[in-house]
């Protein structure tokens, strides 16, 4: 297996500056080699040659999109809540198999309202396209959703001053399949409907994604659903992210379109009310989704005993807005999908709890993650192999992660993901600064 230091030795990597002070592209390269190799090994999903493929992509690949140092004049990282642009994540099936994921936001250039490109969309769209190619991704649907979503020069200058600038102009994400990394990305999309002076976000964004090329009529029955919802909810549900796999949809039925929603309410009542659509599924999937989320509900919140009302009061504890540790930081509340494939019909949903918001130590996530796998009967939660991998990964700069998702399909069964972010410098998760974006 090829190790962190052979792979910076080889001809494309890094170089040491004069004086022993590391590049931008060694640190980057180091840290990011540092979580993902550990993590590639505890899964046992993936050969030492496969291993050493991922760890040379992040190498080169992964790692020249980050940036400068981060002690370095640069625009502020919001993905994570630990100042980090960079987040791996354990993905663990029904199965009992685990695969590796990452995601990394398309770090804006510094210089905010002033810089040549304030919202990073024109970084952006060569960053992905070069991504793309490296990783040897479909660009059909990626192109079509940069055009439908990002602003167009004059629509740039007009709004500068009139929009923050901090919110991401992408994130991208990676699968790792074998030696392969298969490409996901997620764009902002309201930045788009603000811009175009529409009465309604969730709505431009839902109309605008009927125009994806290919097969955005294919996914409109779908996106009709979502439309009547989201005009209807009784809760107040913000759709932010529009996302897609970078695969060739005439080539590949499992090619899907999601959709990202945001509730500032943790409650059950809402969670149950968004993963139905305000009951429009009411599919045997779906009610058997809710039914498993409810099961794991006190654990993905960590709710003390006493803590809340009594769970025998279903009403009263489905409507308990359980009170967060972090206030200020828009990785709050609860976050969803809407999955739509052109290829089938039907909707998977899944939900995102913020772990770190109820859990103040990696301790006490690990325990409840564990807790949560022997529920959904996984092999990690038994024998230990969740903490002992993350222990593997960050030694002594465990934290909670930023999220665990859970979803169920007849496929897969019950899965979720724990999206494990790095620690840049210890302490940057308690302060202050990192949730004020105005």
């Amino acid at each position: 297996m090829a190790t962190v230091d052979t792979i910076l030795a080889q001809p494309q990597a890094a170089q040491t500056q004069a004086g022993g002070k590391k590049t931008a592209h060694e640190f980057w390269s180091d840290y990011l080699c540092s979580m993902v190799r550990p993590l590639l090994e505890a899964s046992g999903a993936y050969t030492p040659e496969q291993q050493a493929q991922q760890l040379r992509f992040l190498v080169d690949h992964i790692a020249p999109t980050l940036g400068p140092l981060p002690s370095e004049a640069r625009a502020k990282y919001t993905m994570t809540y630990v100042d980090s642009p960079f987040e791996p994540s354990l993905n663990l099936t029904g199965t009992g198999k685990c695969k590796v994921r990452y995601s990394l936001e398309v770090v804006k250039p510094p210089g905010g309202a002033e810089s040549p490109d304030p919202f990073g969309e024109k970084r952006a769209r060569e960053v992905l396209l070069n991504l793309a190619k490296a990783s040897g991704a479909d660009t059909k649907w990626l192109t079509s959703v940069m055009d439908l979503f990002y602003l167009t020069p004059e629509e740039t200058e007009a709004m500068r001053n009139k929009i923050p600038t901090f919110m991401p102009s992408s994130l991208v994400g990676f699968d790792l399949d074998g030696e392969k990394a298969m490409m996901k990305v997620y764009i902002l999309t309201m930045r788009k409907a603000i811009a175009s002076g529409a009465m309604s976000s969730n709505q431009y964004t839902v109309e605008a994604l009927r125009k994806l090329e290919p097969w955005g009529y294919k996914i409109g029955p779908g996106l009709d659903v979502v439309s009547d919802y989201l005009a209807n909810a009784k809760y107040n549900v913000t759709l932010i992210f529009a996302s897609l796999d970078c695969l060739d949809p005439f080539k590949i039925t499992s090619a899907r379109v999601k959709t990202y929603f945001h509730t500032s309410s943790n409650s059950f009542a809402v969670a149950r009310d968004v993963m139905t659509l305000g009951g429009r599924l009411t599919d045997e999937t779906t009610l058997k989704r809710v039914e498993i989320l409810r099961s794991l509900w006190p654990l993905l919140r960590n709710e003390k005993p006493g803590e809340g009302p009594d769970p025998s009061d279903r009403d009263a504890y489905d409507a308990w807005e359980k009170p967060e540790r972090i206030t200020g930081t828009p990785l709050s509340g609860l976050q969803y999908n809407v999955e739509l494939n052109p290829s089938k019909p039907g909707l998977e949903m899944k939900c995102y709890v913020p772990l770190f918001q109820h859990n103040a130590t990696a301790q006490e996530s690990e325990a409840n993650v564990e807790k949560i796998l022997r529920k959904l009967q996984h092999q990690w939660g038994s024998d230990g192999k969740y903490t002992e991998a993350v222990k593997a990964a960050y030694a002594s700069n465990r934290i909670s992660p930023t999220f665990v998702s859970f979803s169920y399909s007849k496929s897969k069964g019950p899965y979720m993901s724990s999206y494990l972010p790095g620690v840049l410098e210890e302490g940057a998760e308690l302060k202050s600064t990192n949730w004020k974006y105005t």
